[in-house]
């Protein structure tokens, strides 16, 4: 029997095509399976920091041992609860003298501070020690001078002081924007490096440097890692509104949030008929029960939260 080639190729060919097809259909579930697992944890989230809310108003209210079970419950909803909210209940426990849990909770908190990766942590004191270097002392008064001359019609602007003040300003630019790349790249390692890896102190330490990235003005760079860390819950909802409205504009007059604390000598381009759906989209990032107004003193205008959390 003569062995038909053409026919072994139109053979191989349709199993080819059939790994093909199958290959694309793990990957589309593999796709899928994630993507409904972030939707899940966002979600989990989402109820966890709207709990915290409830337990936050009855332990205003006086309702001690309602807001320790209140907080508890909200605890179960995730994997990881930030030392922040370890800490009120902790404080409630005192109140009420309960030992059990004064034990329980002073030992969690030591714990979580520690973090639990010691590498990272070396490397975050390194990143914000060259963070702060430029915030301090001579450099800051070099750098403010042109920023002040800038705003002076007749401050003269080809002096030397004038230049240097500019070049001292591009250095600590370039700082910025090289400590934010290097969290990034530590960011594609390990993911978003929240408390659970290095710590309360720490992972406020990487807030401040990306706080500091006011390179990233439309939030191009910033907002999509920031807006995957908050779904996993490794990122404080007040933390990720904070450093998006700071970036928005260079004089913080175009918020999103309106959570980055500012004066202004003009008022800020919200009215009272928008403030509902500035705090509605503050409850779809998690923070629920805040309040929001702006207030002139003197010659400024300020902006007022209330219970952000």
């Amino acid at each position: 029997m003569k062995f038909n080639y053409e026919l072994m190729k139109k053979i191989i060919l349709i199993l080819q095509t059939i790994r093909i097809i199958t290959k694309k259909k793990q990957i589309a579930i593999t796709v899928l399976s994630l993507l409904i697992s972030i939707n899940l944890n966002a979600q989990n989230m989402s109820s966890f920091y709207f709990n915290i809310n409830s337990a936050n108003n009855l332990a205003k209210s006086g309702k001690v041992d309602s807001a320790i079970l209140k907080y508890e419950n909200a605890f179960k909803k995730v994997q990881y609860v930030p030392v922040t909210y370890l800490r009120k209940v902790l404080k409630l426990s005192k109140l009420t003298n309960d030992k059990e849990r004064i034990i329980h909770y002073s030992k969690r908190i030591k714990v979580q501070n520690k973090g639990t990766n010691p590498r990272i942590k070396a490397t975050i004191d390194s990143l914000i020690k060259v963070d702060q270097k430029v915030r301090k002392g001579k450099s800051v008064r070099i750098s403010t001078y042109s920023w002040k001359c800038d705003k002076d019609p007749e401050c003269n602007k080809q002096s030397e002081k004038y230049i240097k003040s500019k070049r001292a300003i591009e250095k600590w630019k370039k700082t910025d924007s090289l400590n934010t790349y290097f969290l990034l790249n530590l960011f594609e390692k390990h993911g978003f490096i929240g408390e659970e890896l290095v710590g309360f102190r720490r992972y406020n330490d990487v807030i401040v440097i990306l706080l500091h990235f006011d390179a990233d003005t439309s939030n191009t760079v910033l907002e999509p890692v920031l807006t995957k860390a908050l779904d996993e819950g490794k990122i404080m909802p007040i933390d990720f509104a904070q450093i998006l409205d700071r970036h928005l504009s260079g004089d913080h007059t175009k918020q999103k949030y309106w959570l980055w604390p500012d004066a202004n000598k003009e008022k800020y381009p919200f009215t009272e008929n928008e403030i509902p759906q500035i705090l509605k989209s503050r409850e779809n990032i998690g923070i629920y029960g805040s309040g929001l107004k702006q207030e002139k003193r003197g010659n400024h205008w300020f902006i007022i939260n209330t219970n952000v959390y």
